[in-house]
């Protein structure tokens, strides 16, 4: 029972061909983003796309008059009530779309059906938004 010839040299060179600290190997696996780092990103894109909507709509309205918003429901709102309203409601708008993100993001997290609902509804938001923002850029 000697010692075998070349016993460990697989191991040396295994870590010889490892890549140094720091650097991933391309078989190394990718992480997954679980279900909270999603619906922190859904959250966060739903806020920034509806204060670019706001945003822009305040530089439209101080530039060209509330005669250029293409919607005559905020049109509307914009002059019986004034800006204060709009910034409710654009805040409610936010604080009830995030809650249903949530709660369809807590109650059924499994269910895939929950799942394409939750990206469905950020989805949409977060394209109103966008849309509402751009055309109030394009106002000339």
């Amino acid at each position: 029972m000697g010692h075998r010839v070349g016993a460990g040299s697989g191991q040396q060179f295994a870590r010889r061909l490892a890549p140094p600290p720091g650097i991933v190997a391309p078989h190394a696996p990718v992480p997954i983003p679980n279900a909270r780092s999603i619906l922190r990103f859904r959250l966060g894109a739903l806020l920034a796309a509806q204060l670019f909507d706001f945003g822009t709509f305040t530089i439209m309205v101080g530039r060209h008059g509330i005669e250029a918003e293409a919607n005559p429901i905020v049109a509307q709102g914009f002059m019986s009530f004034g800006l204060p309203l709009l910034a409710i409601g654009k805040a409610a708008q936010v604080v009830l779309v995030g809650s249903i993100l949530v709660i369809l993001g807590r109650v059924l997290a499994t269910g895939s059906l929950t799942r394409r609902i939750a990206t469905s509804i950020a989805i949409l938001a977060v394209a109103g938004g966008v849309v509402g923002g751009v055309s109030n850029v394009l106002v000339h």
